[in-house]
């Protein structure tokens, strides 16, 4: 049944695969851009101010919401992140982490009357799946090494600091804070020209993985083409995703860039 569909939108590619899935699937659109925000033919598209939360709540209520989605980058100050904590009714001057903003959509929920619902339920074809995703075959002991990596960046996300680590060996060498995955793979490039990293037997390995605490409509890991060509400007021969709680944005893209650089992109679940 089509949904009358809100977009709560941030920066990047990933704005648009949802929007384009949603009209493909007969939904009425509005596009709330707290990052600026295209024109985009057969949506709505409404202003959003993260210092004013309720005018976004009026605009959503004024389109006749039933689902809403949160969907690319947003930077928050501490002071933005104190304004949405007390939004949501926390303690006042309160800076919420990544994992904790998830009580925002509950106050959204409550206020507008609407469901929010993940990126994965407007577009299921983002979702990681099991396996070999893009670029060359990966060898067992890189397949190893990624799942290492993968536990390792469940624990960076357990801390609400990031989603990724780097692998060096069976080796954390990075892990991912508020600069985000290309900051990760910048400082990785900095220490492998350095000759602090990489100079091992096997390739590094960039692994990024959901937070355990947040749930699966807010903020899932994505990896694009972007991602591929820095990963590979940091000398990164492995990027492992968890399979099922991942975004893997432009394939097509991706797998071309995969490639070209070399570079296995796998799927892969985490035990335990």
């Amino acid at each position: 049944m089509p949904r009358r569909l809100s977009v709560l939108a941030g920066s990047g590619a990933l704005v648009s695969h949802v929007v384009g899935a949603a009209l493909a699937a007969g939904d009425a659109v509005q596009v709330v851009g707290f990052a600026p925000q295209p024109e985009r033919l057969g949506t709505t598209l409404v202003a959003g101010d993260l210092a004013n939360p309720s005018n976004a709540i009026a605009a959503i209520v004024a389109f006749g919401t039933t689902h809403i989605v949160l969907a690319g980058g947003l930077s928050l100050s501490d002071r933005q992140r104190e304004a949405l904590a007390g939004f949501a009714g926390g303690t006042a001057g309160a800076a919420l982490g990544d994992a904790a903003l998830s009580s925002v959509t509950v106050a959204i929920e409550k206020l507008s009357g609407a469901k929010v619902i993940g990126v994965h339920e407007v577009a299921a074809e983002l979702l990681a799946t099991a396996g070999s995703i893009a670029g060359r075959v990966a060898t067992d002991a890189e397949l190893a090494a990624a799942r290492q990596g993968l536990v390792a960046a469940r624990e960076i996300g357990r801390l609400d600091l990031g989603q990724a680590v780097v692998i060096a060996g069976r080796r954390v060498v990075a892990a991912e804070d508020v600069g985000g995955t290309d900051e990760l793979l910048a400082r990785v490039a900095t220490y492998r020209a350095a000759g602090r990293i990489g100079d091992g037997t096997g390739p590094l390995v960039l692994a990024k993985a959901a937070k355990p605490q947040q749930p699966l409509y807010v903020d899932l890991p994505a990896i694009g083409p972007d991602t591929i060509a820095n990963a590979a400007a940091a000398g990164i021969g492995v990027i492992a995703v968890e399979s099922g709680k991942s975004l893997v944005l432009d394939r097509p893209a991706l797998a071309a860039a995969a490639d070209d650089h070399r570079i296995a992109v796998v799927g892969l679940g985490i035990d335990g």
